[in-house]
């Protein structure tokens, strides 16, 4: 015997079990009660058996009643989510992501998780935001940025890093780079990036303190520059070191110095769509890079 079923005396069904009342139910759904009792009805109807009692107060469900709904609870379920996943793909055809990342990351990170994003979601634009970690945390707390890569939340105040949801991306070691050839009796100066970035931190941490503080940089390939012509030495992420090594620099490992870098959002119950399908590619391009 075939039995013809449709979603809305399935969701008719599911209030109804849900209130206990027909008023409350239909409100719920957003119809009229005899809208409601008509469903209920048709449903029964092409049950060919009763789904409610009705003489009860409040309602309660047959024997046969409960049944259905255990499978009309997965069944909309499904259904629910089939709708979801095709608004999100007709949601990705007119998508905009915009997301941020920290300036010691993004010359050398960029070039390796965005040709593979944008392969596969051409039809996405995309807005980059170069900031220090506690500038890109505060514009994705306002919702100013759908997501950024920074570096570690511990400089920030522990209510502020509270707000994020944090995804780990990797973990980069740091490294002294130095000029190759430097005269014995020569000051060795510091180089450092200017107040906010949190590579500065992480250079007055780790590095001699006897050392001058005294230029001051906006960027690495700045730092970098400097250091070839032999002014002085600094620290710098593994993706930042050049390949090759150009002979005019040395370069060190810290020992147990390293610095995380993670992917921060608002915890959201409607997220970008953009957004989702963005953290799923970073994760499987960095995967097939290790």
């Amino acid at each position: 015997m075939a039995i013809n079923l449709t979603t809305s005396q399935l969701s008719a069904l599911e209030a109804l079990a849900e209130f206990r009342h027909f008023t409350n139910a239909a409100d719920k759904l957003g119809i009229t009660q005899s809208a409601l009792s008509q469903q209920i009805k048709s449903l029964e109807h092409s049950v060919g058996l009763p789904l409610i009692n009705r003489d009860t107060r409040p309602l309660t469900m047959t024997d046969i009643g409960e049944r259905l709904l255990g499978r009309a609870k997965l069944i909309l379920q499904q259904t629910r989510s089939i709708e979801a996943e095709l608004l999100e793909t007709e949601l990705l055809k007119q998508g905009n992501l915009s997301f941020g990342i920290i300036p010691t990351i993004a010359p050398f990170l960029t070039s390796k998780i965005l040709p593979p994003f944008i392969a596969a979601h051409p039809e996405i634009k995309l807005k980059i935001h170069e900031d220090t970690t506690k500038e890109l945390a505060r514009k994705v707390h306002q919702g100013h940025l759908d997501l950024a890569i920074t570096s570690d939340l511990n400089t920030l105040d522990k209510s502020v890093a509270s707000h994020f949801e944090e995804i780990p991306l990797f973990n980069e070691k740091l490294y002294t780079v130095s000029p190759t050839m430097q005269d014995s009796g020569e000051e060795n100066y510091m180089l450092t990036l200017k107040d906010g970035h949190c590579l500065r931190d992480q250079t007055l941490a780790y590095c001699d303190p006897t050392i001058e503080h005294r230029i001051v940089c906006d960027q690495i390939a700045t730092l970098l520059s400097l250091i070839e012509s032999g002014v002085g030495s600094a620290i710098i992420p593994s993706m930042a070191v050049p390949r090759p090594i150009p002979p005019s620099i040395s370069v060190e490992e810290i020992t147990d110095a390293s610095r995380s870098v993670q992917l921060i959002t608002r915890p959201s119950t409607h997220p970008n769509p953009a957004a989702k399908v963005f953290i799923e590619s970073i994760s499987n391009t960095l995967e097939s890079l290790k």
